[in-house]
């Protein structure tokens, strides 16, 4: 519902995926998904129920099956009718009570509450996930995030929710400015050699996303660690191989890529 609201191009079920902008197992996964849902659709979602009444011996025995639910929107036109952040809110709310010491409960709960103009929860949202881990490359993305919306804002959250925001938040940041804080991050990152891949990917968005530094400097944060740090597996390489594509860093990527084939020699489509 995210995606959707955010991509609202994405609702142009027609439209060819830009496989361009793709990495190879990304690319290979689009087109499956393509190949299987033409296939569905060639079909026309008619499934013939090919299982026979079984009658032994004539004698008028005959097995009966369960009946079939009915989908009443197969196309899923009415579920992309629906209002995404609505939706979206309902999920997080259950997320949130049913799994409170999850942080990726309380990261949902951020994304929905400023996309809603709901700063104040979303702020709550960031307190809950410091309360769960104080280290969390989420938490840190994420703080940076209220704080550019906050500077980029047109308009403000009642007068009472202004004071708890203004009171409140710099505590996050440890009373530094965006910049500071970013470049905080840098050093703590470049003074630990094993400071996890994931944090290091967080760090290298905030340089970009905040002006801190150019794309290289981003891209020395992750690169100068030889993927000899914690948290480096497969999942959060691919994730910051994103990033470097993200910034045009071509042999940036070439280098990240080597490591990555050091580091997994039998991994494929990387």
């Amino acid at each position: 519902h995210l995606h959707i609201h955010d991509n609202p191009s994405a609702l142009e079920s027609d439209a060819e995926p830009d496989y361009s902008k793709m990495t190879p197992a990304e690319r290979k996964k689009a087109k499956n998904m393509a190949r299987k849902k033409k296939n569905a659709a060639a079909k026309g979602g008619s499934k013939s129920d090919t299982k026979s009444n079984n009658t032994n011996g004539g004698s008028g025995n005959v097995k009966k099956s369960k009946p079939h639910a009915i989908d009443e929107d197969p196309s899923g036109k009415e579920l992309l009718a629906l209002n995404h952040l609505d939706e979206a809110k309902k999920y997080a709310a259950i997320l949130a009570r049913h799994a409170p010491k999850s942080i990726s409960s309380w990261a949902l709960q951020y994304d929905v509450s400023v996309r809603r103009g709901k700063m104040l929860m979303g702020l709550q949202a960031l307190f809950k996930m410091k309360s769960i881990d104080s280290n969390s490359p989420q938490l840190f993305s994420l703080v940076v995030d209220f704080s550019q919306r906050l500077g980029s804002r047109s308009s403000k959250c009642h007068d009472t929710s202004e004071e708890i925001i203004s009171a409140e938040f710099p505590k996050l940041m440890g009373g530094k400015t965006l910049s500071e804080f970013v470049k905080s991050a840098i050093e703590r990152v470049k003074s630990d050699a094993a400071s996890g891949l994931p944090m290091r990917t967080a760090v290298a968005k905030a340089i970009v996303s905040s002006g801190v530094g150019s794309a290289p400097d981003s891209l020395s944060v992750i690169l100068d660690s030889k993927l000899n740090c914690r948290s480096a597996n497969v999942d959060s390489c691919r994730e910051a191989l994103k990033f470097i594509e993200s910034v045009g860093g071509q042999s940036g990527k070439g280098q990240f890529q080597a490591l990555v084939v050091t580091k997994f020699p039998f991994l494929k489509d990387f």
